[in-house]
């Protein structure tokens, strides 16, 4: 019985392509059909988690399954695949295995494996290797000339390109998701690398630039490797056929595009007439990974802020109270300038800071984290923890947990975040772990924060956004949060 629903797929799926006629909307049918990952005899949960990636509906399956199950749930894999995990969404969970336990719980191997792309950069690797790039990067973000430098450019490329870019397609269909993520490929380029690629152009040109793909391939890919046993991907990979020739293919494709972004910034630096460069990797210059540093800073940079920006314009667009709110206090610090006059402006913009935090609670960017058990433990939710045991904390789910946000929890509201005094109300980062909670804690958050609300303010300010009739918002199963079928909308221009 339990290969029964494994079958039925792929009988549906042979019999559709010699019977396209009859079947479409039987298959149709059902991958908008949605199902709980049950446990089946010998495969376990397999035959689930590949339905509900098959379905795109992976992160909604895991969010259900946890409801049910009281916030914390042990997924079992096929039998000898070594694949148990426990996932969770239990902020008690999340403070002991984050902070109170943390060194019961690292990356792990299994990590390191998943996501060799990224090499020995600071989200792959423990112990001094962490410590180490930590404090590197924390002097560089914490840099107010390289802040100051990054905010200057962004104003540049909005008035040089994004600006132009939606003037020109004002009243027509606008894929708002595929703009915001080359429009910060390009700014993450020249934040990090120190030159801009000219992925978002007027003229169209972005077809030319496979590199903003390749990130992409790789972070719906690497999905798999999670969902399936270690042993398959291997074979996979070993190979060069599925989702691992995808893989491979695209680190190639960056790979070869960063170093030689380090090469030409090489040469720049040898130049007697070199000025002083504001760009991360000038100042990593040193550092014997720089490869690493470079494709994880623009990977974490390009998809947390694009799919945070195009997630907010999509919901700001959907809620008119919100987004009147949003312009009424955009019109107290703007006036009648296109732009924030200072950076001290973005203070002022309490609600809209609140909208981020509700945006990204209820759509976190990176709607899972992986941890490891050292040792044996015991969760506070009672469950037992065997070393090398896998945990998965969803953010996603977490955001979504009655317990914590009250029944309301589903709807965008922003007012949560205000208190009476009409400050941000401070939530334990156990309960809202967007940026992570204990020692690795995000350490781009209050540079996430100026830049996202720089880019909204001036966005909103400048321009309307209306949904495209009839088109609907859903996720794609990936290691980012993002629209499957992108986000079509109608932009006109404000009248400022």
């Amino acid at each position: 019985m339990a290969i029964i629903p494994l079958l039925a797929i792929l009988l549906l799926t042979l019999l559709s392509l010699a019977l396209p006629w009859r079947l479409t909307s039987i298959i149709s049918s059902i991958r908008n059909t949605n199902f709980s990952l049950i446990e089946w005899p010998v495969l376990g949960v397999l035959p689930g988690l590949l339905w509900n990636a098959w379905t795109d509906n992976l992160h909604g399956a895991a969010d259900r399954t946890l409801k049910e199950t009281g916030g914390t749930f042990v997924f079992k894999g096929p039998w000898f695949a070594n694949m148990d995990f426990i996932a969770s969404s239990d902020p008690l969970n999340a403070h002991h295995i984050f902070s109170k336990s943390y060194a019961k719980y690292r990356k792990g191997q299994d990590f390191k494996a998943i996501f060799e792309f990224l090499g020995e950069g600071i989200f792959n690797v423990d112990g001094e290797a962490w410590k180490f790039q930590r404090q590197l990067l924390h002097s560089i973000l914490n840099n107010e000339e390289l802040q100051n430098h990054m905010t200057t450019t962004l104003k540049l490329k909005m008035e040089t390109t994004l600006f132009p870019v939606l003037d020109a397609r004002a009243g027509a269909e606008v894929d708002m998701q595929e703009v915001a993520k080359m429009f910060m490929f390009d700014n993450i380029c020249l934040w990090v690398l120190g030159f801009d690629p000219g992925y978002l152009s007027v003229d169209g040109r972005s077809e030319t630039f496979p590199y903003d793909k390749a990130f992409e391939e790789i972070f719906e890919a690497v999905i798999y490797r999670h969902i399936v046993p270690r042993g398959v991907w291997e074979f996979q990979k070993r190979f060069g056929i599925g989702s691992e020739k995808k893989i491979s293919h695209s680190t190639k494709v960056l790979d070869e595009f960063i170093y030689n972004a380090i090469r030409i910034k090489k040469q720049e630096m040898q130049k007697e007439e070199q000025g002083q460069q504001l760009d991360m990797l000038t100042q990593l210059s040193t550092d014997k990974f720089l490869r690493d540093i470079a494709f994880t800073l623009i990977s974490a940079g390009r998809d947390t802020l694009s799919s945070t920006l195009s997630l907010l314009l999509w919901l700001v667009a959907t809620h008119p109270d919100v987004e009147r709110k949003i312009l009424g206090e955009i019109e107290r610090v703007i006036g009648t300038s296109r732009f924030l006059i200072c950076k001290d402006d973005l203070n002022v913009l309490v609600y809209l800071h609140a909208a981020i935090y509700e945006t990204l609670r209820l759509y976190p960017p990176l709607p899972f984290e992986h941890r490891c058990a050292t040792e044996a433990d015991v969760l506070p939710s009672g469950h037992k923890v065997h070393k090398g045991m896998r945990m998965l904390f969803s953010m996603y789910s977490m955001g979504r947990m009655e317990e914590t946000w009250e029944k309301d929890c589903m709807d965008f509201k922003p007012e949560r975040w205000i208190s009476y005094e009409g400050n941000i109300i401070h939530v334990p980062s156990q309960k809202f772990m967007t940026f992570l909670t204990g020692p690795r804690t995000c350490l781009g958050k209050a540079m996430s924060f100026m830049l996202l609300k720089f880019m909204v303010s001036s966005i909103l300010w400048n321009y309307k956004f209306e949904m495209v009739e009839g088109h609907v918002v859903k996720s794609t199963p990936s290691m980012v949060l993002s629209m499957k079928d992108g986000l079509k909308m109608r932009v006109s221009k404000r009248n400022v």
